[in-house]
């Protein structure tokens, strides 16, 4: 019995899409700064714009929709690496920096974080 249920599970996996096998699991990249944000979120909308404005044409500069799960898995590794026990949106991963929700300070925040990862 446990030779057919090796035999049934063998079989379930190769029989998976070849395209989610070859599939990677997206990682966060050093040399980017990811931004983190949920659609309608008030917050987010008024960084996301700020974003748009000044870094739009930057393609190390990554805005990434909570609604995508690879979006998800990154906001988990982000989560990861610096220990996150809470999560407020929008979150901001860039390099071995980052910063949750916007004010009035968190654009020069960004600015300074995307200034110094510039000068690696």
């Amino acid at each position: 019995m446990l030779k057919f249920i090796n035999l049934v599970l063998a079989l379930a996996l190769f029989a998976a899409p070849a395209e989610a096998r070859r599939k990677k699991e997206p990682r966060l990249e050093e040399n980017k700064a990811y931004m983190f944000y949920v659609e309608g979120c008030p917050m987010c909308q008024k960084a996301l714009k700020y974003v748009n404005e000044r870094y739009l044409t930057r393609p190390d500069v990554v805005r990434l929709d909570l609604a995508e799960e690879e979006s998800r898995v990154l906001l988990r590794q982000c989560a990861d690496k610096f220990g996150f026990k809470n999560i407020v949106v929008p979150v901001f991963c860039i390099g071995d920096k980052y910063f949750m929700g916007w004010s009035s300070k968190a654009s020069a925040a960004l600015d300074g974080y995307i200034d110094e990862k510039d000068g690696w």
